[in-house]
């Protein structure tokens, strides 16, 4: 099941983290980061950035449906070696989720401020772990 949660500062210890938050790999910031405390949250490489939640779908399929040939030949290790594969860094980000929630069957994405582009992830995930 993938949930997605509200930044809280009670719940979650997030000194010098930018993507996963726990070393269980099971919750991981899909969000801005804290802007005047990037040193406790910072933003994560999935984060919209100055794009609307419409437009950052339409980049993260972009990269999916350019990117998914080749994980199915090579797997996630095959866009870091020999060489980091260009203009995959969103995908290697949602593949990195997709393979912690078919692993664990659990996942928790946590956001501050933009509710719907967490969840546009979280559906993401899903579909991709579904088919991996």
């Amino acid at each position: 099941m993938i949930t997605v949660e509200k930044f809280d500062f009670d719940k979650f210890t997030t000194e010098k983290v930018k993507f996963a938050i726990d070393i269980d790999r099971e919750v991981f910031n899909v969000s801005e980061g804290l802007k005047n405390q990037y040193d406790q949250l910072d933003n994560s490489p999935l984060w919209r950035g100055k794009f609307s939640v419409e437009e950052y779908r339409q980049m993260l399929w972009q990269q999916i449906q350019q990117h998914l040939p080749k994980y199915f030949r090579k797997g996630l290790k095959g866009f870091y070696e020999p060489s980091l594969v260009a203009d995959s860094d969103i995908f290697r980000s949602i593949m990195e989720l997709a393979e912690a929630y078919r692993h664990t069957g659990k996942l928790k994405l946590i956001y501050i401020s933009d509710h719907s582009h967490a969840e546009l992830i979280a559906r993401c995930v899903d579909y991709l772990a579904n088919r991996i």
